[in-house]
């Protein structure tokens, strides 16, 4: 009886000395796990934290030609912080950067104005202006990859028109010329040479005897943002507080790059406005059709740190089809390297993952294939 009962204690002496461990441990974990939460990380840097020395400003830009050692570059970095501004680029800049069928609907309708007596050009830096005499004819500007032409007719008259003329007369600059059309085609230009028909008609303006071409796409070769910086015709916008137009706003990017970052960590981490900001103009012309897409976990799980990804690697890796001319890369999963990705078209929160692990993401140009054969 009494072996029985020293045996019972026994085991019950080892379930005390378990439970007993169980609570030590257990606290002991809550303990650290507290310390750990009111740890001091150190606050993040503000811009205003840097040293005066490092701060942006329109002086050490304009001499500092490290800062430019790639095309659209202008990204310096101090430690883990990266800190960008936005170009402001003139018409000429916006010209010389657009694509080959831009440029030759410009050159097209300019050459169509100018076959007027007496009618003359002045380019701005936001606009290209046709006047004869002290009247304004028309005005050309650029926005994204559209030639807008405006033009001195009263929209009222071509309302449901063919031509799909809005009226801009409610923006000051256009007030003289407030009819206005977007120029995307070949049949856009046929359309618009008719607007500009029935304008010098209303001028009384007469052709000159000689109408040799005076505009070519030749006068526009493509340059890189750093050569068009020293040329005067792309300005940076820093933090000190220049002006900037309604099209050319202002964007921060101010943010630690990180080693790996999720897709919902990106969604929040910087704004739409500031990713599409951070998006590079690449200068290769690629095909628009067959279309592909691939993810960023899929660049990350096939690709090296500082690796550069194109649509031929793609191919080489099996990660897209051979017949793909045209790549869209989409948000997904972690990224845990930088990488330059060098394609076609990008979702926001693809080219947040990637600027935030200290990548590039690079968007090439796009022709549709019959529209190129044709210039």
């Amino acid at each position: 009886m009494s072996a029985f009962l020293l045996g019972f204690l026994a085991i019950e002496a080892q379930f005390i000395c378990t439970a007993a461990l169980i609570t030590v441990c257990t606290l002991a974990g809550a303990y650290y796990y507290l310390i750990g939460i009111k740890k001091p990380h150190g606050r993040e840097k503000s811009l205003s934290d840097l040293p005066q020395e490092n701060c942006l400003n329109a002086e050490n830009l304009s001499t500092d030609e490290s800062l430019f050692e790639e095309k659209n570059t202008a990204l310096p970095i101090y430690g883990d912080k990266t800190i960008r501004g936005r170009y402001n680029k003139s018409f000429t800049a916006k010209l010389i950067m657009s694509t080959n069928s831009i440029k030759q609907y410009y050159a097209d309708l300019a050459n169509e104005l100018l076959s007027y007596d007496k009618v003359r050009n002045r380019i701005s830096w936001t606009n290209s202006t046709f006047y004869m005499g002290r009247k304004t004819l028309s005005k050309f500007s650029i926005r994204g990859k559209t030639l807008y032409l405006y033009l001195a007719l009263e929209p009222r008259h071509f309302q449901d028109s063919k031509f799909f003329a809005t009226d801009e007369s409610s923006v000051k600059k256009y007030e003289n010329v407030p009819l206005r059309v977007k120029v995307k085609s070949r049949r856009g230009t046929k359309f618009a040479k008719e607007l500009i028909e029935i304008l010098m008609k209303k001028f009384g303006a007469v052709r000159a005897e000689q109408t040799a071409t005076r505009v070519k796409l030749s006068d526009f070769p493509y340059d890189t943002v750093k050569n068009l910086l020293a040329r005067g015709l792309i300005k940076l916008k820093t933090v000190d507080g220049q002006s900037v137009s309604d099209s050319d706003r202002l964007v921060w990017a101010d943010f630690e790059r990180r080693k790996q970052v999720a897709v919902t960590e990106a969604k929040v981490l910087i704004s739409d406005e500031v990713a599409v900001s951070l998006i590079d103009d690449g200068e290769d012309v690629v095909w628009t059709k067959p279309k592909g897409i691939v993810n960023i976990d899929t660049l990350s799980e096939n690709y090296q740190a500082n690796d550069t990804v194109t649509l031929q690697s793609l191919k080489e890796k099996k990660l897209v089809g051979n017949s793909v001319n045209f790549v869209k890369v989409l948000a997904r999963g972690v990224l845990n390297k930088p990488l330059t990705v060098k394609l076609h078209e990008f979702s926001v929160d693809a080219v947040k993952m990637i600027v935030l692990t200290g990548g590039k993401a690079v968007r090439l140009k796009t022709e549709k294939r019959a529209e190129v054969n044709k210039i």
